[in-house]
């Protein structure tokens, strides 16, 4: 069982290692976000499984199955597995998805009525009186889609569809969460290169994979016309737009 263990916790350490450098490198990955999201999920269950189960395999060996981890050998055994269950349990407590307070204040504004309702596209779309411009989505029972008024006075009917079909995207498809684990994987270990790159890369393919959805109902020039609208000045904005021409 020593062997086993050791060997999944190497080939632990060469996903955590060599999948970022893939992923981050390869050019496929712009074409096909959802299926790059899928890898990013696949790579980390990879190395989480291997890495705990290696582990577990390498602690059991040559331990009698009625006390595997030895705890009545000593307590210090007690000990050591107290602050490893611990430790495990302040990584799952790191990594739950947490509402940011910006969501919070979205999700009141809508459900209190201070944002008037609109229906575009089949969708009902929260209006917030603001000059700027501004779309999100906001997850959950009380969430939804959310666009100023400075951004929608700015666009055409399918320039504001192409919009609206973008942020239900990113909640039909759930990229809040793909995020938010992202984002709190990188700040649980920050110290590992490839937890900030899922977390830099997955904020890029979540806008892609919603694009992509989006250019499907509305079509590709309107969608791209509302980028440039709504985002034309980011470095992202820009490299939407021209994916999308």
């Amino acid at each position: 069982m020593v062997v086993a263990g050791v060997v999944l916790i190497a080939l632990a350490l060469v996903v955590v290692v060599a999948a970022p450098r893939v992923l981050t490198r390869s050019a496929w990955t712009i074409d096909h976000p959802r299926t790059a999201l899928v890898s990013w999920s696949v790579a980390v269950v990879l190395g989480v499984v291997g890495f705990v189960v290696g582990t577990t395999l390498v602690v059991v060996a040559n331990r009698p199955i009625t006390d595997p981890f030895g705890l009545g050998e000593s307590p210090t055994h007690r000990f050591n597995l107290a602050v490893a269950l611990l430790a495990v349990l302040a990584f799952v407590v790191a990594v739950r998805v947490r509402p940011g307070p910006e969501h919070d204040a979205v999700r009141e504004a809508m459900r209190s009525g201070s944002a008037p309702h609109r229906q575009i596209d089949g969708t009902t779309v929260a209006l917030v009186e603001a000059d700027h411009a501004l779309a999100c989505a906001v997850p959950g029972r009380s969430g939804g889609v959310l666009v100023s008024t400075g951004l929608a006075d700015l666009l055409r009917t399918d320039e504001l569809e192409a919009v609206v079909a973008h942020e239900r995207a990113h909640l039909t498809q759930r990229h809040a969460v793909a995020v938010a684990v992202a984002e709190s994987i990188e700040r649980a270990v920050p110290w590992v290169p490839g937890a900030r790159a899922m977390a830099r890369s997955t904020r890029v393919l979540v806008e892609f994979a919603a694009d992509d959805a989006a250019a499907r109902r509305v079509g590709r020039d309107a969608l791209r016309r509302a980028v440039l609208v709504a985002d034309g000045t980011s470095a992202l904005g820009a490299v939407r737009a021209s994916r999308l021409r």
